[in-house]
């Protein structure tokens, strides 16, 4: 049996005229619509965020001394663990993912040695989920396997002003 994979842009799609083509294009959120009009895949696999990959990139910069820098982990094994380096740019109040590392069914010790390099005194968020006990045995809290490899963890899992620590708010604030 042989496969293969046709992509079609909305272009192709010939019954449609030019402005029935714009209209269709533009009713689609912003972050759809290279998938759906030219089959082009997206970030992931399935973005959970209306944010679109253009309004988030920039060119490579430098990293002044004076930024602050962090390390954000998210646990996981059948769904990745994943990771991101940060820089905060506090004159214009942007923060910069400038690392980020994604890896499934894998043990803390091999994140960790992919994690370290990126600096030896990076601080580490790590969300709630890190106070679970590792279901393998060990019997250690996640954070804690973590910093036993040598990732210099914060004391406390992150949470917002309020208490809480959904992905969401955070994102779209």
């Amino acid at each position: 049996m042989t496969r293969s994979v046709t992509r079609m842009t909305i272009e192709d799609a010939e019954h449609y005229t030019p402005e029935q083509r714009a209209a269709i294009i533009a009713s689609y959120p912003k972050h759809e619509r290279d998938a759906r009009t030219k089959g082009i895949p997206i970030l992931g696999s399935g973005r959970i965020f209306p944010i679109s990959q253009e309004d988030i990139e920039t060119e490579a910069i430098s990293i002044p001394d004076h930024w602050v820098q962090i390390g954000g982990l998210d646990f996981g094994y059948d769904h990745p663990t994943a990771g991101v380096k940060m820089a905060w740019d506090r004159d214009a109040d942007i923060v910069y993912v400038t690392a980020c590392y994604r890896m499934r069914e894998a043990t803390p010790i091999i994140h960790a040695a992919a994690l370290k390099p990126w600096g030896s005194d990076l601080l580490w968020a790590w969300p709630h989920d890190g106070l679970q006990h590792d279901k393998g045995g060990s019997g250690q809290e996640l954070r804690k396997q973590y910093e036993e490899q040598g990732l210099k963890m914060l004391p406390d899992h992150a949470t917002y002003e309020d208490g809480g620590f959904g992905v969401e708010a955070g994102l779209m604030d």
